[in-house]
Formats: C-alpha cells, structure tokens, sequence
C-alpha cells in the first residue's frame, strides 16, 4: 500500500519541481520579455491579495480600481523617463531654459503621479478600507525588493561552503 502511494507522489513531485524551475527560470531574449512580465504581474497579483487578505467579493471590486491606478502611474513614470532619456541625450546641445522646462515637467509628472495615488488610495479605501489601503502603499516597494532578491539569489550560484579550518595549537611561550 505505502509503495503505491510513493509511485503516485514521485511523478507528481517531478511536475511539480519542473515547473517551479520554470517559474523561477528567467527567459532569454527579447520575446520572453512580454511572458516574463506576465509572469511577475501574476506574483504581483497573488502577493497583494495575499497580504492585504482579499476576500473574493473584495478582490472583484479591488482589482480594476487598483488597475486603473496603476496604468495613470505607469504613463506619468513613462513621461518622466522620456524627458531625462531627452535631457541626457541632449545634454551638449539644450540651453538652461530647456533644462529649467524639462526639469519643471519631471516635477510637474511627479506631482501627477502623488494625485494619482492620493485620489486612488481614497477610491481603494472605499472598497478596502483604509487600513488595508494604507498597507497597499508599502506592499508595492515590499514586492518589488522580494522580487529582487528572488532574481539575485537565482542569477548568483551558490558559493560552496568553505572547509573547516582545522584549529590552531595554542602558542606557546618561548623560554628568554
């Protein structure tokens, strides 16, 4: 009987380990880009409803008003990108009235970006509440430093563990 069971659980466990590799794995090459940023959304998906303990009715209504947050402060995080890739790339050429206009646009895209998250969190409290609301704002960095330290810890191999040095003898002192 025990040894029908262990025929059953290894196949099993292979499957399973073969596709937490997977999961893990990071894709080479540009067409895996969309695949593996699919793949973090869905960790990102399951770390917040996770920690923030989402019943299904509060997932349902969370999840597009979160969304739509994301997708604002997504296009103003863009435009700030774009204007330092101009700055840098016209560095030589752009006088101080061009740095001070395209400085003033970074400040003014970070200001969006703070509307954004504060007339959305109130919007997210009102399905959420605000306690959970509140902790969403410091899941975002959590998840993003898990996420980090997962791709750090699987590019680096594992360094092996260093021998015992054996002990020394205790030095003994020399007659003068």
């Amino acid at each position: 009987m025990k040894r029908l069971n262990l025929i059953k659980t290894i196949p099993f466990l292979v499957v399973t380990l073969f596709f937490a590799g997977n999961v893990l794995a990071q894709p080479k090459g540009k067409g895996n880009k969309q695949a593996q940023h699919e793949k973090i959304e869905k960790m990102k998906i399951g770390f917040i409803t996770n920690e923030l303990d989402l019943s299904s009715e509060e997932a349902q209504k969370f999840w597009p008003v979160y969304n739509e947050m994301s997708k604002k402060i997504k296009a103003e995080k863009k435009a700030q990108r774009e204007t330092a890739k101009d700055l840098k790339a016209n560095y030589e050429t752009y006088s101080d009235a061009d740095f001070k206009s395209k400085s003033t646009a970074i400040f003014d895209s970070e200001a969006k970006e703070l509307a954004i998250k504060k007339e959305y969190i109130s919007k997210i409290a009102d399905v959420i509440g605000y306690k959970k609301a509140v902790k969403l704002l410091s899941l975002e960095q959590r998840f993003k430093r898990e996420l980090l330290n997962r791709m750090n810890r699987a590019e680096r191999p594992e360094r092996p563990e260093r021998p015992e040095r054996p002990e020394r003898p205790e030095r003994q002192e020399r007659p003068e």
